[in-house]
């Protein structure tokens, strides 16, 4: 019983190193934090039988990052939302579907919460060619 528990382990462990291998280094992008603001979330909850009505007030702050392209509103990034970072401070991030990251300390990341983009002001297409 102790031999097929430590064989199913090492393979285990030799199948982990192998994904882990296999895996592709994620590429980043730059760009800086280039301003917050506050939003209140609330949470409304109760109102049924005995329960009574409360609401939760939240206050988060959420970050616009430049991109090049882009500017991403981002909110729920944890300790990223404690001050680790100041207005005008290049980040390399990288997009992954909903989520952005930002990498910090080497190799770590903060996971942020898209809330929105909207075209970065490099991004503005040139105007069209005067007509003669």
């Amino acid at each position: 019983m102790i031999r097929s528990t430590v064989l199913c382990s090492v393979l285990c462990i030799l199948l982990a190193a192998t994904i882990a291998a296999g895996q592709t280094p994620h590429t980043y992008q730059k760009g800086t934090i280039t301003g917050w603001n506050i939003r209140v979330d609330s949470n409304t909850s109760g109102g049924s039988g005995n329960s009574p009505v409360s609401t939760i007030n939240r206050r988060a702050k959420v970050y616009e990052l430049k991109g090049s392209g882009l500017v991403y509103k981002v909110d729920y990034c944890g300790a990223f939302q404690a001050g680790k970072f100041g207005i005008g401070q290049a980040v390399d991030y990288r997009v992954d579907g909903e989520r952005l990251y930002i990498r910090h300390d080497g190799n770590k990341e903060y996971s942020c919460k898209i809330e929105g983009t909207r075209a970065a002001d490099s991004a503005k297409p040139e105007a069209p060619a005067a007509m003669q």
